[in-house]
């Protein structure tokens, strides 16, 4: 998609022009997962990555890490100009002014907006960095601000899906040293954007980790997850880790519900992806950081090695 074309659906949506079917146009403000503990479980230094993730934590937690090369695959058409807004922010505020600017939610009050989200003062505080960034983004910002609220942008722009586990949940935002180091390695990170879905993406590189998130949660049956880890197997370097799937309250002990998307049957998923080895790897849960519990909500991830599909390969 075009930027004007891109811009224009925008425009529409901000009027409240859309349909049902654009709802994985939704930005994430954040990401909902804990990136931090899954993060170490894949060697980003100096290597490459091809993620999915509307939020772009992803993408900045990795870049922290030493990630080499990057690459961002959403169907999200918002999604790049969303990064260059959260590089522009990183670049020319302080931690808590970029949270101020970004979430949506008055932490620590529950239900409380955050007045300061897309203010026009701290806008323009980032824009004249990010008009050199990436023109386009400046663009796409700059005019929706000048044409609408951001309280409208919020509401038919972004998901609602923001909980106060957003410093817990990324590596860049544990606390300001943190935060500092990614600013010094943002801007000589490589970066790039794939805008379609993971079936019909033309992918042309090869990486040696893949995060494909919680998207085969938004009802995929077994067979098409097949094909799916199939086609990312393929570009996976030799020795390459996959994330299958985020699985959000799992471990390997949590009985499968039948009104569960089928990628948390965990039994059948490791039978049907037996030729891939799947691992679970467990960690503290979103839902341990909300109710500071690290003894509930344990999250997981199925995890895959690079699999020889001859002997060529």
């Amino acid at each position: 998609m075009n930027f004007d074309k891109a811009l224009d659906l925008a425009m529409q949506r901000c009027e409240g022009n859309y349909t049902n079917w654009q709802f994985f146009y939704y930005i994430y403000p954040f990401t909902t997962e804990n990136i931090g503990g899954y993060i170490g479980l894949f060697d980003l230094k100096d290597k490459s990555l091809l993620t999915v993730g509307s939020s772009c934590d992803q993408i900045l937690n990795a870049i922290l890490m030493d990630v080499k090369r990057v690459t961002l695959l959403d169907i999200n058409p918002f999604t790049k100009y969303y990064y260059y807004l959260k590089v522009a922010s990183i670049m020319e505020l302080g931690m808590d002014e970029y949270l101020l600017f970004l979430r949506y939610n008055n932490y620590p009050n529950t239900f409380d907006i955050n007045n300061h989200f897309l203010n026009k003062k701290t806008f323009d505080k980032i824009s004249s960095l990010l008009r050199i960034l990436d023109y386009e983004s400046f663009l796409f910002w700059d005019e929706l601000l000048q044409m609408f609220t951001p309280k409208s942008i919020n509401s038919r722009m972004f998901s609602d899906d923001e909980a106060n586990i957003i410093s817990q949940c990324n590596p860049y935002l544990n606390d300001s040293i943190s935060y500092d180091n990614l600013r010094n390695k943002i801007l000589k990170s490589n970066v790039n954007f794939i805008t379609d879905d993971i079936i019909h993406a033309n992918v042309i590189d090869k990486y040696d980790n893949i995060w494909l998130s919680n998207i085969f949660a938004t009802g995929w049956n077994f067979d098409n997850i097949s094909k799916a880890c199939e086609k990312y197997n393929c570009y996976l370097n030799k020795g390459g880790s996959m994330m299958i799937g985020y699985l959000y309250d799992t471990t390997i002990k949590t009985k499968y519900n039948e009104n569960w998307p089928d990628i948390y049957n965990l039994d059948f998923i490791f039978s049907k992806l037996s030729s891939y080895n799947p691992k679970i790897k467990t960690f503290p849960g979103v839902r341990g950081f909300m109710f500071k519990n690290p003894k509930i909500g344990k999250d997981s991830i199925l995890l895959c090695k690079k699999r020889s599909l001859s002997k060529n390969t």
